[in-house]
């Protein structure tokens, strides 16, 4: 298994006929692809840095199946298609590819990204998009890793939701720290029909814009906190109706972005609170105690929070988190 970008001069043969499952065996491994367009500089887009979350593909194939020549030249970066092969976010053994673009990994995935960066380095970007599903029930929203106007346009593009994120700052946004505004797009959960519609929508704007826009009302939140199961913790949720020493609140993905109460219910331990559950915030720093507190078996929020991407997907538990908690930060 390969992990060094394959490099592309345009559209390579029968690419746009590929299913996210069968780009592993035409590309071999990650690529990326520049396709001459009108105008420069070229918009960067990357898609399936997840191996599961095909929406960005399917609107990047159908983006190129319109006429040509485009009218900004694109840069493609199709992330983990070893991983889309078997249809989940990444393989065992792997580094997400989404946190290996700062920091201290080792191995294949830090090669790539070296590989990614340099060869980012000799091309002129006018904006960069990352596109991703979503791993629980979400309105639609952005990711920002920067507050600044050209960032802050580009998510008003997409929604009228934004999140500023500061950890984990090893994501592939980071990269284009200072070359160009950048944004992650989160465009629902994986199947919804109308996320490649988003995404359609909202590359062909970028395509066709002159400058990237600047501002734009959007409601702003500022994640605080991730919410990690311990590792090794047997856990389920009230719906599985399966008995675990953790056994969390049905209905939390239902009210992400919107705000929970101090004493909120959370879940039912049996085990001590520091041996199911682990929040860190931005500095790395465990503040569980700070956000939760056991009463009589019951896990209840000690203060109020916002969630989102709270997920009941397991395996997306163990490889990520549970949820992120928010704070409005205004307009």
């Amino acid at each position: 298994m390969t992990l060094t970008p394959s490099i592309f001069d345009g559209i390579p043969a029968g690419l746009l006929d590929c299913p996210a499952t069968e780009l592993a065996s035409v590309l071999g491994g990650p690529a990326l692809i520049r396709i001459r367009g009108a105008r420069e500089p070229a918009l960067f887009v990357s898609v399936l840095l997840h191996g599961n979350e095909v929406s960005g593909w399917n609107a990047v194939r159908r983006l190129l199946d319109m006429a040509q020549p485009l009218p900004r030249s694109l840069v493609l970066f199709i992330g983990n298609v070893h991983a889309a092969a078997r249809g989940v976010r990444m393989l065992p053994g792997q580094h997400d590819f989404n946190r290996i673009w700062r920091g201290e990994v080792i191995g294949p995935e830090a090669a790539l990204a070296d590989d990614v960066r340099s060869w980012l380095r000799g091309v002129s970007l006018f904006a960069a998009v990352d596109l991703h599903n979503n791993t629980g029930h979400n309105p639609h929203y952005s990711v920002l890793t920067r507050l600044d106007a050209g960032c802050r346009g580009l998510a008003y593009l997409f929604s009228d939701k934004a999140v500023y994120v500061e950890e984990p700052d090893t994501v592939l946004a980071r990269v284009f720290d200072d070359v160009c505004p950048v944004v992650t797009l989160e465009l629902g959960p994986i199947g919804d029909p109308m996320c490649e519609e988003r995404a359609v929508d909202f590359l062909t704007r970028c395509m066709m814009l002159t400058v990237v826009p600047v501002g734009g009302e959007i409601s702003l939140f500022r994640t605080r906190v991730r919410v990690h199961i311990q590792p090794g913790t047997d856990f389920s949720f009230a719906d599985d109706r399966r008995e675990a020493p953790l056994v969390l609140t049905s209905g939390v993905e239902g009210v992400n972005f919107h705000a929970l109460p101090a004493g909120t219910r959370f879940g039912h331990s049996t085990r001590p609170l520091a041996e199911v559950l682990r929040v860190l915030d931005v500095a790395h720093r465990d503040v569980t105690d700070e956000y939760f507190e056991l009463r009589n078996g019951d896990v209840e929020l000690r203060r109020a929070v916002v969630p989102a991407m709270y997920t009941t997907d397991p395996l997306v538990v163990m490889q990520d988190c549970l949820c992120y908690f928010m704070e409005p930060m205004g307009r």
